[in-house]
C-alpha cells in the first residue's frame, strides 16, 4: 500500500480550544498530502473530512454509563469506512478519553495518542495519583504517542519517552475580518491608546489573577491602557470581581475566532500556569502582534527573539507587569486601516513541516 492511499482515522473528544482548532487544520492538510482522513467525534460540526465526519458519543466525564455505547460505535465505524474509502491503517486519538474508546475499538489497527491534556499541576495529593495512573495506563497501550510540545513530553513518565515524539499542533490563522482600527474602535479604545488582549478560557489554569495583580501596577504607571479579555469559563464570577470595577477593563465574552481582536491588538498577554501549546501565542506571532507570555509549552522557543515577545516566570505578576510596562515604553503599534498582518511561521512551527513529520509517524507505527 503507497503512503498516499493510507487512511487514518482522526479520534476526538467533545473538543473546545486547542484539541478542534488543530485536528480542523490538521484534516484538511493531510487530506491535500493524500492522506484520507475520517473524523470520529461527539460533535460532527466541530470538524468537517473529505473522507466523512461520524458521530461518537465520548463521554465528557469519567463517571459515565456512555463508554461502552461509544466504544461500539467507534468499531462499527472503523469497519464502515472500509466501503467507503479503505480499510483504516492507522487510528489517532486525541486526548486521553478519545484515546481510552480508541484503544477499546482499534482491534489489530496501530493506535496513535497525541498528548493534549495531561494531569494539570492543580491537581494534588491521590486525586494527582489516581489521574495519573489512569493516564500512564492509558498511554501505555499505545503503538506511538505525539507530544504538543517539549514540556509534555517532560511530564510523560519516563518509560513511554522513547516512543514519544513532539509535533507541535497545526494550525491555521484566518486572516482579520475587521480593520484593526474598526475594532479598537468598537472596544472604545481612542486613537493612540494602547490596547493590550488576553485571549483565555476563564479557568484557573489561566491564572487570570495573576493577570489581575499585575494590572494594578499597569494601570498605575501608565494610566490609560485598555484591556480586553476574551472568553468564558466556570471562573468568570472571579474574573468578573478581580476586574469590574476598573473602567478600562473590558469582559468581551467568547469570540471565535478572536482573530481581529489579536491583530487589532498592541500587545497579547498570556498568564497561564500550564499550557501544552497555546495556540493564542502562535497566532499572534502570525499575525505580527507582539507577546508577553509566562514559560509555558512552547513560548521559549517561539519567542526567542526579543523583537517578537517576552517569557516571564509563571505565577510571578510583578514579571508581568514589568514586561508589559517594558512594551509600552517601546511605543505602541498603532496599527492602521488596511496594514498587512504578519504572515510569517516561527521556524519550529511550519505547517507543512509538521504535517510532514506526522506523516513520518503514520508511516512507521503501521
Amino acid at each position: 500500500m503507497s503512503d498516499r492511499s493510507l487512511v487514518v482515522a482522526q479520534v476526538i473528544p467533545a473538543a473546545v480550544g486547542g484539541i478542534r482548532t488543530h485536528v480542523r487544520s490538521l484534516v484538511p492538510r493531510l487530506e491535500s498530502a493524500g492522506i484520507r482522513a475520517p473524523v470520529f467525534t461527539p460533535d460532527v460540526d466541530a470538524v468537517d473530512s473529505p473522507s466523512g465526519t461520524t458521530r461518537v458519543p465520548i463521554p465528557s466525564r469519567v463517571r459515565s454509563r456512555g463508554w461502552s455505547d461509544a466504544t461500539g460505535t467507534l468499531r462499527t465505524g472503523l469497519g464502515a469506512v472500509a466501503g467507503r474509502i479503505g480499510a483504516v491503517d492507522v487510528v489517532h486519538a486525541h486526548g486521553l478519553r478519545a484515546a481510552f474508546v480508541a484503544d477499546r475499538a482499534r482491534g489489530r489497527r496501530p493506535l496513535v495518542v497525541t498528548v493534549h491534556n495531561v494531569v494539570l499541576p492543580d491537581e494534588r495529593g491521590r486525586r494527582r495519583r489516581l489521574a495519573e495512573g489512569v493516564a500512564a495506563r492509558i498511554l501505555a497501550r499505545a503503538d506511538r504517542l505525539v507530544a504538543p510540545s517539549a514540556a509534555v513530553l517532560e511530564d510523560l513518565p519516563v518509560a513511554l519517552r522513547s516512543r514519544a515524539e513532539v509535533v507541535v499542533p497545526v494550525i491555521e490563522v484566518p486572516k482579520p475580518g475587521r480593520a484593526p482600527d474598526e475594532v479598537r474602535s468598537a472596544f472604545s479604545v481612542p486613537p493612540g491608546c494602547p490596547l493590550i488582549v488576553c485571549v483565555a478560557r476563564l479557568h484557573r489554569q489561566k491564572r487570570l489573577d495573576v493577570l489581575a495583580a499585575a494590572w494594578e501596577q499597569v494601570r498605575a504607571e501608565a494610566p490609560g491602557t485598555r484591556l480586553v479579555l476574551v472568553g468564558e469559563g466556570p471562573e468568570r464570577p472571579n474574573v468578573e470581581a478581580a476586574f469590574g470595577a476598573w473602567p478600562e477593563v473590558t469582559l468581551a465574552g467568547a469570540l471565535d475566532p478572536a482573530t481581529d481582536v489579536l491583530a487589532a491588538a498592541d500587545l497579547v498577554v498570556v498568564t497561564s500556569s500550564w499550557e501544552a501549546v497555546p495556540l493564542v501565542l502562535l497566532e499572534s506571532v502570525v499575525l505580527g502582534t507582539p507577546v508577553v507570555s509566562t514559560d509555558v509549552g512552547i513560548a521559549t522557543e517561539v519567542l526567542a527573539d526579543p523583537a517578537i515577545g517576552t517569557v516571564v516566570p509563571s505565577g510571578d505578576p510583578d514579571a508581568v507587569a514589568v514586561a508589559i510596562l517594558d512594551r509600552l515604553r517601546v511605543g505602541v503599534r498603532a496599527p492602521s486601516a488596511g496594514s498587512p498582518p504578519g504572515t510569517e511561521w516561527p521556524a519550529a512551527v511550519q505547517p507543512e513541516l509538521l504535517v510532514d513529520r506526522l506523516i513520518d509517524v503514520y508511516r512507521n507505527v503501521r
